[in-house]
């Protein structure tokens, strides 16, 4: 994915970091809508496969098409819409195959990520990094797992840019979305992922300059990840107006 890109996005892959009471008051049109489907997605209340209609979102969050069609093209960037001409965007499916193999990919790519980023990390660095975990944690309390779900995507990118390894942070920027919506597809109901536990561990790790260490438990944390999806099944759609029924009429 190209540097341009990437910078033309607000905040990280997976939506700003800033608060609730921030983001009201910081967020364009586009953006709050971004999040919005975003957080439908890995709430579940949208699944992969449904078709994003432009007059329905326009109607639902009381914006312009054009509005609508920027926040999709941002979606289509990270690859969780597919858009088609003449044919609209739908929420990406990846099948089986598809999510063993990004999956088995991260494992390569974040063992790597995390052991350069232990040998490079200052103690600053890795307290803004304690603080990421600590919001996510904070928004999974308060049940907003959507929220806590982008912010644990957020950790993982975070730590592949204390790396420096500007080409890994690139590909980990293209997967952890796609990582996000495997998560909505194929999470198991009996399971919370509850992954800032796991987080602050790898922190520790980090902070003790053990390097082989900090890769065993990445390796951990991933497995573990893939361990509480059933990759054998897949949820049902879901309806666009009802998914975001708590902003119907909303400004």
């Amino acid at each position: 994915m190209a540097k341009s890109t990437n910078e033309a996005k607000s905040g990280s892959v997976l939506g700003d970091m800033l608060q609730p009471s921030e983001k009201q008051a910081s967020q364009t049109q586009d953006e709050r809508l971004y999040n919005e489907i975003l957080d439908a997605i890995l709430d579940h209340r949208l699944s992969p496969g449904v078709k994003l209609k432009e007059d329905e979102l326009a109607d639902i969050f009381s914006v312009s098409r054009t509005v609508v069609r920027r926040a999709l093209l941002r979606l289509s960037h990270d690859r969780i819409v597919d858009m088609q001409p003449n044919r609209g965007a739908t929420i990406i499916r990846p099948d089986v195959r598809k999510a063993r193999e990004i999956l088995g990919v991260r494992k390569l790519i974040e063992a790597e990520v995390v052991r350069e980023a232990t040998l490079r990390a200052s103690p600053d660095a890795l307290a803004e990094l304690r603080q990421c975990v600590e919001n996510e944690r904070d928004h999974v309390r308060r049940q907003q797992h959507g929220a806590g779900l982008r912010l644990s995507g957020d950790f993982h990118i975070r730590l592949s840019a204390l790396s420096e390894n500007t080409t890994l942070k690139s590909y980990l920027m293209e997967l952890v979305p796609q990582t996000s919506l495997i998560i909505a597809m194929y999470q198991t109901p009996q399971h919370d992922l509850c992954s800032h536990q796991e987080h602050f561990d790898i922190i520790d790790v980090m902070a003790s300059g053990d390097a082989d260490a900090a890769v065993a438990v990445m390796a951990e944390h991933l497995q573990h990840l893939e361990d509480k999806l059933d990759l054998d099944n897949e949820r049902s759609p879901g309806d666009l107006y009802a998914a975001f029924a708590h902003v119907k009429g909303v400004s």
